[in-house]
């Protein structure tokens, strides 16, 4: 071969390794799919905070309350709210409930919800079982009536002179001998 034919054959073996790397490039010949070699990632998930809601009670206070003493457990409405007058009742006559009357001490606005709850202690402090009182202002009845246990303040606004309540106890595995009340829920104009 003289020079003048060297050029033009490596042009040729080039061409040929060229159409070749190509043909068996571009086959999708014993290639899997991609969906099964690249899966596609999932979207990551969105951090949502937790909905809050109220504690549990403790499943048992120490040192167990004295007979008869209704505790009010400091919460994030505890500061705004004045509870007195707080008695339980747990005769064998009557279902067991607290009552009592609250105020709100820190606005003049009118109160839009208020919910009370109560934690009902045997004499060793052992939890039986708990109870509800939710008050809404009017026009809030449609919301009303959530379960037989709930009891709706009428008459008086939270706000003010404040309202007497009933926290009735729900479903109780023995006679309680002591309370522990929470507010959960405020909400104000």
């Amino acid at each position: 071969m003289t020079l003048t034919h060297l050029p033009r054959a490596a042009a040729a073996a080039t061409a040929v390794a060229a159409l070749l790397a190509l043909a068996t490039g571009c086959s999708d010949a014993g290639a899997r799919p991609a969906a099964a070699t690249d899966p596609v990632p999932a979207a990551s998930p969105v951090a949502l905070p937790a909905p809050r809601s109220a504690p549990s009670p403790d499943a048992v206070l120490s040192p167990a309350p004295a007979a008869g003493e209704v505790r009010v457990q400091q919460g994030p409405f505890t500061d705004r709210v004045q509870l007195t007058a707080l008695r339980l009742t747990a005769s064998p006559s009557s279902s067991p409930s607290v009552t009592g009357h609250v105020a709100i001490s820190s606005d003049i606005s009118d109160t839009l919800a208020l919910e009370i709850t109560a934690a009902y202690y045997d004499a060793d402090g052992r939890l039986l079982g708990t109870g509800s009182f939710h008050h809404q202002e009017e026009g809030e009845e449609a919301h009303a009536g959530h379960a037989a246990a709930q009891q709706h303040a009428e008459g008086p606004r939270a706000a003010g002179a404040g309202i007497d309540f009933t926290v009735p106890a729900d479903r109780l595995t023995g006679t309680p001998a002591s309370a522990v009340l929470t507010v959960p829920v405020l909400v104000n104009e």
